[in-house]
């Protein structure tokens, strides 16, 4: 944990799959039984975890943009004087 932001992106990171997350693993199940039939478990173990490194850069990356775009929004709210429920 390199910073406050990583703090949050762990806090918030859901615990449970949902709907969309299941219909999209069932559907890459196939390929990932030929690639473990084809090379080895080991190998198909070994690819996921790579993806998986690969894909926590792109998901830190985009909550960090997100987190610094959600609070220059509310900056510049704040700076023109913008009245909540007003």
């Amino acid at each position: 944990m390199n910073s406050v932001l990583d703090f949050i992106n762990e806090a918030t990171e859901p615990t449970a799959s949902w709907p969309e997350e299941q219909r999209t693993r069932a559907d890459l199940d196939p390929y990932c039984r030929k690639v473990a039939d084809t090379l080895s478990d080991a190998f198909l173990d070994e690819f996921l975890s790579a993806l998986g490194r690969l894909q926590d850069c792109y998901t830190g990356e985009a909550f960090r943009r997100g987190f610094c775009l959600g609070a220059a929004l509310m900056e510049e709210l704040r700076g023109e004087g913008y009245v909540w429920g007003g």
